[in-house]
């Protein structure tokens, strides 16, 4: 058996399904986001700018870095766009990929990860696509 959150049969199905999962944007704008008008200011992330301030001193020392993402498809190409942004870009080349074994690492960074990243001398590691929850 289930029980409908929310019915209202004068609204469309994708305004009934936005407001089930508590997506205030308007439908249009939400199915078809544009940078200059969907999201504000980056910068205004919790903490931004300190991990902006601290990749730059890790470029501006050569420091070893290291992306970790995740073994799933977004995870790949998240991975990827840093590490070509950080090549191609900074012309930083002091960086590589880390991705977890989908079987034997499971999802997200762990204790072991970290220790494996700093015995390879890095002093900064970068993650992408690891959630909420890889606290």
């Amino acid at each position: 058996m289930y029980q409908l959150l929310y019915e209202n049969p004068n609204e469309s199905l994708i305004t009934r399904l936005l407001k089930v999962r508590n997506i205030t944007d308007e439908s249009e704008l939400f199915l078809n986001p544009t940078r200059s008008s969907y999201r504000g200011d980056a910068l205004l992330l919790h903490d931004c700018q300190k991990g902006i301030d601290r990749i730059i001193t890790a470029i501006q020392a050569n420091e070893k870095a290291m992306i970790f993402g995740d073994y799933d498809v977004d995870g790949q190409c998240s991975s990827y766009i840093m590490y070509t942004f950080f090549h191609k870009f900074c012309n930083y080349k002091n960086i590589s990929v880390r991705l977890p074994h989908r079987v034997h690492d499971g999802y997200g960074i762990k204790t072991k990860h970290i220790e494996e990243i700093k015995n390879l001398e890095c002093s900064l590691i970068i993650t992408v696509d690891n959630g909420i929850t890889a606290i």
